[in-house]
């Protein structure tokens, strides 16, 4: 049985084997997390999880929670808490700006690791000297962007009303380019493609391979095409429909789908689209060559003639053969090529 795991609001909601364990929903149970022991808490099930298709294993639920696992999970959270508030304060007064995101604690409590973002790169070294001595502690700093920082600490619901793909499934960041929005006809209002990190939205790749292949097969504004009414000229794409509006030596406007370009009879526009594979190519072996009475002898056969003439390597060198070991060398080198001896 694979169980669905919440932790809290900083990790998002990860799947474990429950293996032998009978979990209800809302039973509070031990899990491995960041390299770490967490309490979390069963929100659901998944009985026809597609395990066969996992790169990696997932990772066994340890046991139910205790009393005492409840306890050192509220002592874990108060600790990281109290070295937040204080790193805050301390990192305030350093030159330099710096944002403290959230700091994560060990099972042990010994070690706090510190993930903070930043526009340029910071010496935080005294940062670090003064949280060892006052929280008692080893001290690891990480720098971090806006992107992991809002997939951490941030709202949880983007401008679609649903979950950040960040929080809930994105497994890594890919480059997002205005170039994407503009090939999707969108609007460049920075406040309707940028998301809660202030970077352009993850979600405008997500189509972006299908628009970009939509486009390629359809004529350019401004393109001639021949349509069943007649010649005219390209002024609006229409994407996701196939299909453009065309202005008519008539000056009418007319929609033209792909398909209607393509029949007609005197259409100037080909799509973009990949030429076929060419078929391959199946040499003959072995090779042949015609001799001088028309008959066929094998490459074998004509080496052995050329090997027993006399020829004077004095002054031939690699680059430029005598005549004889000419045709021996195109022989070698261009099998398919057929030669006439005399």
């Amino acid at each position: 049985m694979v169980v669905k795991i919440y932790i809290d609001e900083r990790e998002r909601e990860q799947y474990y084997r429950a293996g032998e364990l009978s979990l209800d929903l809302g039973s509070e149970v031990v899990v491995e997390c960041a390299e770490r022991l967490r309490v979390g808490k069963v929100v659901g099930k998944a009985p026809y999880f597609p395990l066969h298709k996992l790169k990696q294993p997932l990772k066994p639920v340890m046991r139910l929670a205790t009393s005492e696992d409840l306890e050192r999970f509220r002592r874990m959270t108060a600790r990281e808490g109290e070295a937040r508030q204080l790193a805050v304060r301390l990192a305030a007064g350093r030159q330099g700006p710096m944002k403290i995101a959230y700091v994560r604690s060990s099972s042990d409590g010994y070690k706090l690791t510190v993930f903070f973002t930043a526009e340029e790169r910071v010496d935080f070294r005294d940062l670090v000297r003064d949280l060892s001595h006052r929280l008692r502690a080893k001290i690891e700093m990480k720098q971090i962007g806006v992107r992991d920082e809002a997939a951490i600490t941030g709202a949880g619901l983007g401008s679609c009303g649903r979950t950040l793909c960040c929080k809930s499934w994105l497994p890594s960041f890919h480059p997002v380019t205005m170039k994407m929005a503009k090939e999707q006809k969108l609007s460049l209002n920075s406040t309707k493609i940028t998301g809660v990190c202030g970077r352009l939205k993850c979600c405008l790749a997500y189509e972006y391979p299908i628009y970009s292949e939509l486009v390629r097969q359809l004529p350019k504004v401004g393109q001639p095409v021949d349509t069943l009414q007649g010649p005219g000229t390209v002024q609006v794409q229409h994407i996701l429909g196939e299909a453009v509006t065309a202005v008519l030596e008539t000056g009418v406007s007319l929609r033209v789908t792909l398909d209607e370009i393509m029949q007609s009879a005197k259409c100037t526009f080909k799509p973009m689209m990949n030429p076929p594979a060419k078929p391959p190519v199946i040499p003959r072996y072995p090779p042949r060559v015609s001799s001088s009475n028309g008959s066929a002898i094998s490459i074998q056969t004509m080496l052995l003639k050329l090997s027993s003439l006399q020829i004077s390597s004095a002054k031939s060198t690699w680059y430029k053969p005598k005549p004889a070991s000419r045709l021996r060398y195109l022989l070698l080198r261009s099998p398919k090529r057929n030669f006439i001896d005399g």
